[in-house]
C-alpha cells in the first residue's frame, strides 16, 4: 500500500540533504550525503510524544571553514615572508593559499546556515526519535511542517 504523503519537507546542508515525508502513521526520512551515500529511516508516530524541544546549534562546517581560511592565510603569509626565494617553500605557499581559498568558498556557502534551529521529538522512552532542522528553508515552512507532525502524532 503506497499512499502519497500528507506533507513533505526538505532540509539542505553542505554535506547532507534530508527529505521528510509525513504519512498517516509514520515519518519517512531519506538522507543523501555529498558522496552519494544514502540512508532511509522510518519513524512510527505512535512511538513519539507530542512534545517538541526546540534548540539552536552552530553549524560545525561554518566553524571548520573559518578555521581553514585562517590557518591557510596565516600559513601562506609565513611561507611568503620566509620562503620568497626558495621554490620549495613557494610551492608550499601555494598549497596554503589553496587551502585558504577553499576555506573562503566554504565559509560563503555555509554562511546562511551558521545557526540551525532544530525541532526534536522524543520517544515515549525518553530518547530523541525525530529531529527536523530548519536549514535551507524559510522559518514559516519549517514551523508549518513541525506543527503538522505534532498534529499527526496526537491523532495516532
Amino acid at each position: 500500500m503506497n499512499t502519497p504523503p500528507l506533507s513533505t519537507y526538505r532540509e539542505r546542508l553542505l554535506e547532507v540533504r534530508r527529505d521528510f515525508a509525513l504519512h498517516e502513521d509514520r515519518v519517512v526520512v531519506e538522507a543523501r550525503w555529498f558522496f552519494y551515500r544514502k540512508f532511509q529511516h522510518v519513524v512510527q508516530l505512535s512511538a513519539l510524544t507530542g512534545e517538541v524541544q526546540k534548540i539552536t546549534i552552530r553549524y560545525r562546517m561554518y566553524r571548520y571553514a573559518g578555521w581553514l581560511l585562517a590557518i591557510g592565510a596565516l600559513a601562506y603569509a609565513a611561507y611568503y615572508y620566509y620562503g620568497a626565494q626558495d621554490p620549495a617553500w613557494r610551492a608550499a605557499g601555494y598549497v596554503a593559499l589553496s587551502a585558504a581559498a577553499v576555506g573562503a568558498v566554504s565559509l560563503v556557502l555555509a554562511y546562511p546556515n551558521r545557526f540551525i534551529r532544530f525541532a526534536r521529538f522524543r520517544t515515549k522512552a525518553g530518547r530523541i526519535g525525530l529531529d527536523i532542522g530548519s536549514a535551507g528553508n524559510d522559518n514559516a515552512s519549517f514551523e508549518q511542517f513541525v506543527e503538522q507532525v505534532r498534529r499527526q502524532i496526537r491523532r495516532s
